[in-house]
């Protein structure tokens, strides 16, 4: 009779710390569950890709994820040239463009990088549970530098942060503080013609929503993908718009993304990125090569740009070890790791510069990649070791 009372009070605690656990934690439980079979994607890629030799061998195998353009200035026959014109998802790396077009601004004038941003009006455009935490982390990074202060960034710390830390909401207000229109301009001065402009991602999120669009996701994918650029544009930045401006149909959005976030699974997401503006490889690391030769716009736009791109040399430990100089900006968001960058190697002394794009990724495979920020570490392997060179030159072959 004890035996029996003592499993029973078990099995009563048991169930109601199980079920305490699960309740505080059901909306992570419960995507979970409803990912469970993408999060299978690319599991036979896990074990072989410990190292930054498998990514390679993963990157060599599988050319439908994959563009690598690695150029070393001086001696281009040393190149790495990898699916280098297909069009790829950006991501966050398109925060280049909102970089270039600030220094560009700032050169005519027309900013100064003094003036003063209100932090609590860039985090308006910050949509719940879309990297979120990055938005977080940006205003701890800021505060603890003293770049925030009072609720108030100067421009230039501002612009400092968003080359480094990629945050959402910080691209989307500094996007709106300029005209729309630049972007045609610029694409024309930065000599781009497949390259996408940037646009706000909040409007990208929002418009990948079935919740938010009525319709499911494939019907999205086929109904933009066929649409004229300047429709999906003007598409975008109306929701963008509506978000940080329109009170009522901001609640409406509060409301059902802090229950649901967009209403789409993993696969749903990762596929929708499609319609996020694309680039090539190739173009990206032709505008690297003027942009490091002072050419890009001219050169006060030029070092302006760099010094932005430069955070890694700040912030990075060590890496006065490995490069002379080097500039990146990264990505890393569901199925995408992406890199551009330019670096001068402490070895050799040469310079490459280069862009990576790995879109579209199996999603199991993406969260053990991108964990440990694989696509990083190789890109500042694939400037300065010889070894990582000459296997991925392999591997292309």
């Amino acid at each position: 009779m004890r035996i029996l009372k003592f499993f029973s009070v078990f099995l009563v605690t048991a169930i109601v710390i199980f079920g305490f656990v699960i309740g505080w934690n059901w909306k992570s439980f419960s995507i979970f569950i409803e990912n469970r079979d993408a999060l299978s994607e690319g599991n036979e890629w896990i074990i072989k890709t410990s190292s930054l030799r498998g990514l390679s061998e993963f990157m060599g195998e599988n050319p439908q994820y994959t563009s690598v353009v690695s150029i070393v200035v001086d001696h281009p026959d040393s190149s790495i040239h990898y699916n280098p014109n297909e069009l790829r998802v950006m991501g966050t790396t398109a925060n280049i463009f909102i970089l270039a077009a600030y220094s560009l601004l700032i050169d005519r004038g027309d900013f100064s990088p003094e003036t003063t941003i209100r932090w609590s009006d860039v985090s308006r455009y910050q949509l719940p549970d879309v990297d979120a935490s990055v938005h977080r982390g940006s205003y701890r990074t800021g505060t603890n530098r003293s770049w925030i202060t009072d609720d108030h960034i100067t421009l230039h710390n501002a612009l400092l942060l968003l080359a480094e830390s990629n945050d959402l909401a910080l691209a989307d207000y500094l996007w709106w503080k300029i005209s729309p229109e630049i972007w045609y301009s610029l694409k024309t001065e930065l000599q781009l013609e497949l390259t996408e402009m940037p646009l706000p991602y909040s409007g990208l999120y929002l418009s990948i929503s079935p919740e938010f669009q009525n319709e499911s996701v494939p019907d999205l994918i086929s109904r933009w993908t066929n649409a004229p650029e300047t429709e999906w544009r003007e598409h975008v930045t109306k929701q963008s718009r509506a978000f940080a401006e329109d009170s009522e149909r901001r609640e409406e959005i509060l409301g059902y993304m802090n229950r649901n976030r967009l209403g789409n699974t993993f696969m749903e997401e990762r596929n929708a990125m499609i319609l996020f503006p694309k680039a090539t490889a190739e173009e990206i690391t032709t505008m690297l090569n003027r942009l490091i030769s002072h050419e890009l716009i001219n050169e006060n736009v030029s070092e302006t740009l760099m010094d932005y791109m430069r955070w890694p040399m700040e912030q990075q430990s060590g890496i006065e070890r490995d490069f002379q100089d080097y500039g990146a900006i990264y990505d890393n968001r569901m199925g995408l790791m992406n890199g551009i960058d330019f670096g001068t190697s402490s070895y050799t002394g040469d310079t490459t510069v280069q862009a990576l794009f790995l879109d579209r990724l199996p999603i199991g495979f993406w969260f053990h990649a991108s964990g440990g920020h694989m696509h990083q570490d190789f890109m500042q392997r694939l400037i300065y070791d010889p070894a990582l060179i000459s296997q991925m030159k392999q591997v292309i072959q």
